[in-house]
């Protein structure tokens, strides 16, 4: 057998390649094992890719160009996985998970099948139609795991799985890109976000909680990167709010780590997370910050010791933050200071690597 066919060959199925945290923690799981160990696909059901460059030359992707509820796609899938003949499938979230569970009995022999949940689209438990059919799509699924363990307690609880077949594996910073690097400071303070401009990340929340510190004269600007359907909702907003030539809307960045390092707090604002890679890469950049009580922010910011948690739309309760924070440099130093500690001992890109390559070498099929 050539050294080739001894790596463990790994078809990821995502719902598309767009720029969010579960498709680019993918990438990174894909470069991190992309030695003589394993060897990588990927099926992309929708959507055009936006990161495919940030996916290895050598791994092969599948378009799928599918419409929704398309009644072919199992047989696509079956075709794809019989021609490719992997070791073990990862689908990640919903818009992956039904149609290669069924998809992979239309094949022999069945390749063994990962499932892996890492958020919803908007705030919400998912649709009961959903909930029913998750409960027997775990029983034709050989491993199922989260990304932090309030989601396996959501699961665990609301959704039916078995708490001994659900794993967590939290996601991991590389903090060899993302590490403290101060840039030179101006007089004027600088909160910022990194995250696709949708409802659901709730950036609204951080305008109007900043509003009446300016009024208080306190000198801030806004600046949050990434793009969506709420663009045009937010600059509007900030022009309301007196706030129009303070918001900073840089749109998709490409160096993200000098984005944070400019930064003097950064402020997560979601309705719902699951575990969110900024958060994990403000505080890997030694970046004073505060989080809504969502996903795993809890335990990120170890039950609020190293960061404040404010509870989700809470905008009283984030002006009281951001005051306290912006106007003592001390504390955003203890703040910085811990969070990186926290990150460097719990959630790096090696610990998330280490965990994948045990569970991809756990249930490849022999």
């Amino acid at each position: 057998m050539s050294e080739h066919n001894k790596k463990i060959h790994v078809l990821h199925v995502l719902p598309g390649l767009l720029a969010g945290g579960m498709e680019l923690t993918t990438a990174r799981v894909i470069r991190g094992l992309n030695g003589d160990e394993f060897r990588h696909s990927i099926a992309c059901l929708k959507a055009e890719p936006e990161i495919a460059e940030q996916i290895p030359a050598d791994v092969d992707i599948h378009f799928f160009h599918t419409k929704s509820n398309e009644p072919q796609l199992p047989f696509r899938l079956a075709r794809l996985i019989h021609k490719i003949k992997p070791d073990v499938i990862h689908a990640r979230n919903w818009g992956a998970w039904p149609d290669v569970a069924v998809g992979r009995f239309l094949t022999w022999p069945v390749v063994p099948l990962i499932y892996s949940f890492h958020g919803l689209g908007k705030a919400g438990y998912m649709p009961w139609r959903r909930r029913a059919a998750s409960m027997v799509l775990v029983r034709m699924t050989t491993h199922l795991f989260t990304v932090s363990r309030q989601s396996r307690d959501l699961m665990v609880d609301h959704w039916g799985w078995p708490l001994e077949r659900t794993a967590v594996i939290p996601n991991g910073v590389d903090t060899t890109r993302f590490f403290p690097a101060p840039s030179p400071r101006g007089a004027r303070l600088i909160i910022g976000s990194v995250g696709n401009l949708r409802p659901v990340k709730n950036h609204r929340l951080i305008l109007e909680a900043a509003a009446p510190l300016v009024k208080e004269g306190l000198d801030l600007e806004i600046r949050i990167a990434g793009e969506g359907e709420e663009r045009a909702a937010l600059t509007e907003l900030a022009a309301a709010l007196g706030l129009g030539d303070r918001l900073r809307l840089p749109g998709r960045i490409e160096n993200t780590p000098q984005f944070l390092n400019e930064l003097d707090l950064f402020v997560l604002s979601s309705d719902s997370e699951q575990h969110p890679n900024a958060l994990n890469e403000a505080m890997a950049c030694g970046i004073p910050s505060i989080g809504t009580r969502v996903g795993c922010v809890e335990d990120l910011l170890d039950g609020g010791r190293c960061g404040v948690i404010i509870e989700p739309g809470d905008v009283d309760g984030l002006t009281r933050t951001l005051r306290n924070y912006l106007t003592d440099s001390d504390l955003r130093q203890t703040c910085a200071n811990l969070g990186l500690q926290h990150i460097l001992e719990n959630y790096t890109l090696e610990l998330m690597l280490q965990r994948y390559r045990e569970m991809y070498t756990t249930f490849a099929k022999p």
